[in-house]
C-alpha cells in the first residue's frame, strides 16, 4: 500500500518514527477563541454538507463517508432515504486529526470507524470502492489489467470519481505518493504564478479559496490538493462548492474566506507541520523531509 510504504522513509539506514494523528490549535487570546472556536465548528459542518450534497445533486460522483459506532444507523438512513449507495471499503482505528492513511483493524468497537464510499449511482460505488481495496479478491467485480491497478489502490480513479481535476491527480500522484510529501502545500506554491524562493521559503499570494495551510484546523474552502493556488481548473470546483457551503452557513463560509485570506506563514520539519496565522499558532503531524519547507502565504485583496 503506497501510503504505508511513505512512513518507512530512512535516515542514516534507521526507520523514522511514524507519529501518530494529533491537532494542536492556541488561540492568540481569549477574545479570539470566543469569537472564532464557535465559527470553526459550524465552518466544519459547512464542509461535510458540500461533500454530502454535492454528490445527492448530482454535481460530482462519489465522496468518502464514514460510519461511527455511536450514529451508524441514522447515518446509514440518511443514505437510504436521499436514495444513494454506500458501500463500506476497510475498518479502521479512530484518530484525532488528520491520518495520512487508515489504522487498520479486523475489530468493530468503539474506538472504530468504517471507511467507505457514498455514491448516486451503484456502478460508481462500486467503481471507487474497487478502486479503495488493495486485495484483489476482495473486489466486487472483474476488471481488466487495463482498467485497474491490480495490485494495490488506483488513486487516479478515485480522485476522478471525487471530481477532482486531472492536473490535481497527477500532483498527488507524483508529489504525495512517489515522492513522499504527505502535506504538499510548498510543492503547491511553486507551481504558483509569481512564487518567489528563498532559503526554502516559498512567498505567494493566490486565490484564497484554494489555500489550504491551514486545513488541519478545519479552515479550507477546497477538500484536496489543487496543483497551484491560482489554477484555473480548482478555481471552478472550487467557486461551487463554495456556494454550497454558503447555502448551508453563510455567515461561517465567509468568516472561512476571510481567515483564508490573511498572511500566515506554513511549514513542515522533522514530522511536524507547524502554522503561523495572525489568530492562532498550530501544530499537526507531518512528515520527514530531507530540508524544512516554508510557506508564507501573502494577504492579496486583489483575488
Amino acid at each position: 500500500m503506497e501510503i504505508a510504504a511513505t512512513m518507512t522513509l530512512l535516515t542514516g539506514g534507521k526507520p523514522l518514527p511514524e507519529i501518530y494523528p494529533f491537532l494542536k490549535l492556541s488561540w492568540r487570546s481569549r477574545k479570539i477563541k470566543d469569537e472564532w472556536e464557535p465559527m470553526r465548528t459550524r465552518i466544519y459542518g459547512a464542509t461535510s454538507f458540500a461533500e454530502y450534497t454535492s454528490v445527492k445533486r448530482g454535481l460530482r460522483s462519489c465522496d468518502v463517508y464514514q460510519l461511527d459506532p455511536d450514529r451508524f444507523d441514522m447515518q446509514i438512513k440518511r443514505v437510504v432515504l436521499d436514495g444513494l449507495h454506500f458501500l463500506p471499503i476497510l475498518r479502521s482505528k479512530t484518530y484525532q486529526g488528520f491520518g495520512h492513511r487508515h489504522y487498520v483493524t479486523n475489530e468493530i468497537t468503539a474506538d472504530t470507524f468504517i471507511y467507505g464510499v457514498v455514491s448516486n449511482t451503484l456502478d460508481g460505488a462500486i467503481e471507487f470502492h474497487d478502486a479503495g481495496v488493495v486485495n484483489v479478491s476482495d473486489r466486487l467485480k472483474d476488471w481488466s489489467p487495463e482498467e485497474m491497478n491490480p495490485g494495490g489502490i488506483d488513486h487516479d480513479v478515485t480522485g476522478k470519481l471525487l471530481g477532482y481535476p486531472k492536473n490535481a491527480r497527477d500532483l498527488f500522484r507524483d508529489v504525495w505518493l512517489k515522492d513522499g510529501c504527505l502535506d504538499p502545500e510548498y510543492e503547491v506554491a511553486l507551481n504558483t504564478k509569481g512564487v518567489d524562493v528563498k532559503d526554502n521559503i516559498a512567498t505567494i499570494s493566490g486565490y484564497p479559496q484554494l489555500n489550504r495551510l491551514i486545513r488541519y484546523w478545519g479552515f479550507q474552502l477546497i477538500p484536496y490538493f489543487p496543483h497551484s493556488f491560482d489554477c484555473e481548473e480548482s478555481k471552478k470546483f472550487s467557486d461551487w462548492w463554495f456556494e454550497l457551503m454558503l447555502e448551508y452557513d453563510a455567515e461561517a463560509t465567509q468568516k472561512c474566506l476571510e481567515i483564508l485570506r490573511m498572511p500566515m506563514m506554513w511549514s513542515v520539519w522533522n514530522g511536524i507541520i507547524y502554522v503561523e496565522h495572525p489568530l492562532f499558532t498550530g501544530a499537526a503531524n507531518g512528515y520527514f523531509p530531507a530540508r524544512r519547507k516554508t510557506v508564507k502565504w501573502v494577504s492579496d485583496s486583489t483575488w
